[in-house]
Protein backbone atom coordinates (compact mmCIF):
# COMPACT_ATOMS: atom_id res chain seq x y z
CA UNK A 1 0.00 0.00 0.00
CA UNK A 2 1.55 3.54 -0.78
CA UNK A 3 1.27 6.21 1.34
CA UNK A 4 -1.03 9.09 1.08
CA UNK A 5 1.23 12.41 0.35
CA UNK A 6 -0.54 15.08 2.97
CA UNK A 7 -0.79 17.98 0.76
CA UNK A 8 0.04 19.77 3.90
CA UNK A 9 3.55 18.16 4.35
CA UNK A 10 4.44 18.70 0.71
CA UNK A 11 6.66 21.63 -0.28
CA UNK A 12 4.92 24.09 -2.93
CA UNK A 13 6.52 27.24 -4.51
CA UNK A 14 4.68 30.03 -3.16
CA UNK A 15 1.50 31.07 -5.01
CA UNK A 16 1.89 34.16 -7.64
CA UNK A 17 0.24 36.54 -5.32
CA UNK A 18 1.97 35.66 -2.40
CA UNK A 19 5.52 36.62 -3.79
CA UNK A 20 3.66 39.74 -5.18
CA UNK A 21 2.97 40.48 -1.79
CA UNK A 22 6.79 39.79 -0.34
CA UNK A 23 7.85 42.24 -3.06
CA UNK A 24 5.20 45.13 -2.08
CA UNK A 25 6.28 44.34 1.98
CA UNK A 26 10.09 44.41 1.21
CA UNK A 27 9.57 47.76 -0.74
CA UNK A 28 7.66 49.23 2.00
CA UNK A 29 9.73 47.85 4.77
CA UNK A 30 13.08 49.44 2.84
CA UNK A 31 11.00 52.98 2.52
CA UNK A 32 10.09 52.80 6.46
CA UNK A 33 13.37 51.50 7.65
CA UNK A 34 14.87 54.67 5.72
CA UNK A 35 12.80 56.45 7.41
CA UNK A 36 12.24 55.29 10.59
CA UNK A 37 15.08 53.34 10.86
CA UNK A 38 14.94 49.25 12.29
CA UNK A 39 13.24 50.24 15.14
CA UNK A 40 9.62 50.84 13.08
CA UNK A 41 6.95 49.04 14.27
CA UNK A 42 5.52 46.38 11.63
CA UNK A 43 2.18 48.52 11.57
CA UNK A 44 3.99 51.00 9.87
CA UNK A 45 5.02 48.59 7.07
CA UNK A 46 2.02 46.83 7.06
CA UNK A 47 -0.08 50.41 6.41
CA UNK A 48 2.73 51.47 3.93
CA UNK A 49 2.48 48.15 2.16
CA UNK A 50 -1.63 48.61 1.75
CA UNK A 51 -2.01 44.89 3.41
CA UNK A 52 -2.99 43.84 7.05
CA UNK A 53 0.09 43.05 9.61
CA UNK A 54 -1.25 39.72 9.31
CA UNK A 55 -0.56 39.61 5.94
CA UNK A 56 2.96 40.09 6.45
CA UNK A 57 3.83 38.08 9.46
CA UNK A 58 2.37 35.30 7.64
CA UNK A 59 5.11 35.43 4.92
CA UNK A 60 8.16 36.76 7.77
CA UNK A 61 7.79 35.84 11.19
CA UNK A 62 8.63 39.10 12.27
CA UNK A 63 10.77 42.20 11.76
CA UNK A 64 14.24 40.32 12.40
CA UNK A 65 13.30 37.91 9.40
CA UNK A 66 11.93 41.45 7.22
CA UNK A 67 15.24 42.90 8.08
CA UNK A 68 17.27 39.40 6.55
CA UNK A 69 15.14 39.26 3.53
CA UNK A 70 16.15 43.11 2.65
CA UNK A 71 19.71 42.26 3.67
CA UNK A 72 20.04 39.00 1.20
CA UNK A 73 18.49 41.83 -1.28
CA UNK A 74 21.20 44.05 -0.21
CA UNK A 75 24.20 41.25 -0.70
CA UNK A 76 22.14 40.81 -4.40
CA UNK A 77 22.12 44.44 -4.96
CA UNK A 78 26.26 45.27 -4.33
CA UNK A 79 27.05 41.85 -6.11
CA UNK A 80 25.30 43.30 -9.24
CA UNK A 81 26.95 46.53 -8.91
CA UNK A 82 30.10 45.18 -8.92
CA UNK A 83 29.52 42.64 -12.01
CA UNK A 84 28.01 45.95 -13.90
CA UNK A 85 31.42 47.68 -13.11
CA UNK A 86 33.61 44.97 -14.08
CA UNK A 87 31.65 44.57 -17.49
CA UNK A 88 32.68 48.77 -18.23
CA UNK A 89 35.23 48.70 -20.80
CA UNK A 90 37.08 51.55 -18.80
CA UNK A 91 37.77 50.02 -15.59
CA UNK A 92 38.81 53.84 -14.00
CA UNK A 93 35.09 54.77 -14.86
CA UNK A 94 33.72 51.31 -13.95
CA UNK A 95 35.28 51.87 -10.52
CA UNK A 96 34.18 55.13 -10.18
CA UNK A 97 30.57 54.05 -10.84
CA UNK A 98 30.89 51.50 -8.82
CA UNK A 99 32.03 53.43 -5.53
CA UNK A 100 29.69 56.10 -6.35
CA UNK A 101 26.99 53.35 -6.44
CA UNK A 102 28.06 51.96 -3.03
CA UNK A 103 27.43 55.22 -1.08
CA UNK A 104 24.04 56.18 -2.66
CA UNK A 105 23.43 52.74 -1.77
CA UNK A 106 24.82 53.42 1.97
CA UNK A 107 22.96 57.13 1.63
CA UNK A 108 19.12 55.10 1.15
CA UNK A 109 19.63 52.83 3.64
CA UNK A 110 21.44 55.28 6.45
CA UNK A 111 19.48 54.40 9.13
CA UNK A 112 19.41 50.98 8.84
CA UNK A 113 22.81 50.21 7.30
CA UNK A 114 24.11 48.54 9.77
CA UNK A 115 21.28 46.28 11.14
CA UNK A 116 21.58 45.04 7.52
CA UNK A 117 25.55 44.68 7.71
CA UNK A 118 24.97 42.60 11.05
CA UNK A 119 23.08 39.98 8.88
CA UNK A 120 25.62 39.76 6.49
CA UNK A 121 28.08 37.00 6.62
CA UNK A 122 31.41 36.75 5.06
CA UNK A 123 30.92 34.09 2.89
CA UNK A 124 27.87 35.72 1.55
CA UNK A 125 29.62 38.57 0.01
CA UNK A 126 33.17 36.78 -0.72
CA UNK A 127 31.65 36.74 -4.97
CA UNK A 128 31.47 40.24 -4.48
CA UNK A 129 34.69 40.83 -3.11
CA UNK A 130 36.14 38.35 -5.30
CA UNK A 131 34.67 40.84 -7.95
CA UNK A 132 36.17 43.65 -6.23
CA UNK A 133 39.22 42.77 -6.32
CA UNK A 134 39.08 41.97 -10.23
CA UNK A 135 38.02 45.49 -10.59
CA UNK A 136 40.68 47.02 -8.78
CA UNK A 137 43.48 44.69 -10.61
CA UNK A 138 41.56 45.90 -14.17
CA UNK A 139 42.23 49.53 -12.66
CA UNK A 140 45.93 48.87 -11.66
CA UNK A 141 46.80 47.14 -15.25
CA UNK A 142 45.07 50.08 -17.62
CA UNK A 143 47.64 52.36 -15.43
CA UNK A 144 44.33 54.07 -13.82
CA UNK A 145 45.51 53.27 -9.92
CA UNK A 146 48.83 52.81 -8.85
CA UNK A 147 50.66 49.86 -9.18
CA UNK A 148 50.44 48.99 -5.57
CA UNK A 149 46.92 49.61 -4.68
CA UNK A 150 45.00 46.33 -3.99
CA UNK A 151 41.74 45.16 -3.57
CA UNK A 152 42.18 45.34 0.14
CA UNK A 153 42.60 48.80 -0.16
CA UNK A 154 39.24 49.26 -1.98
CA UNK A 155 37.58 46.89 0.42
CA UNK A 156 38.60 49.52 3.35
CA UNK A 157 37.36 52.49 1.28
CA UNK A 158 34.24 51.20 0.31
CA UNK A 159 33.70 50.43 4.63
CA UNK A 160 35.05 53.83 5.07
CA UNK A 161 31.93 54.98 2.73
CA UNK A 162 29.81 53.58 4.96
CA UNK A 163 31.37 55.49 8.37
CA UNK A 164 31.39 58.96 6.62
CA UNK A 165 27.41 58.38 5.04
CA UNK A 166 26.44 57.79 8.39
CA UNK A 167 28.36 60.72 10.17
CA UNK A 168 26.53 63.24 7.51
CA UNK A 169 23.02 64.67 8.09
CA UNK A 170 20.49 63.70 5.94
CA UNK A 171 19.76 64.49 2.32
CA UNK A 172 23.37 65.22 2.65
CA UNK A 173 25.46 63.10 -0.31
CA UNK A 174 28.82 65.71 -0.58
CA UNK A 175 30.81 64.43 2.07
CA UNK A 176 30.72 60.78 1.19
CA UNK A 177 31.18 62.02 -2.81
CA UNK A 178 33.99 64.14 -1.70
CA UNK A 179 35.50 61.38 0.70
CA UNK A 180 35.66 59.17 -2.37
CA UNK A 181 37.05 61.83 -4.91
CA UNK A 182 39.62 62.48 -2.44
CA UNK A 183 40.65 58.83 -2.33
CA UNK A 184 40.74 58.23 -5.78
CA UNK A 185 42.90 61.03 -6.30
CA UNK A 186 45.48 59.31 -3.79
CA UNK A 187 44.73 55.87 -5.00
CA UNK A 188 45.58 57.07 -8.98
CA UNK A 189 48.54 56.27 -11.15
CA UNK A 190 51.25 59.19 -11.25
CA UNK A 191 50.37 60.38 -7.44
Amino acid sequence: MTPRTNSSNTSRAPRRDALRNDAIVINAARAVFAEQGPQASMESIASRAGLGVGTIYRRFSGKDALLDAIARLFVEEIDRAAEAALADPDPGAGLEWFLDFVGAFNAEKRRYAAALADRVSGDEVSETMDRVRQLTQNAVDAGYLAPDVTGEDIKALIIAIGGVVAAAPDEDDAPWRRFVRIHLTGLRAGR
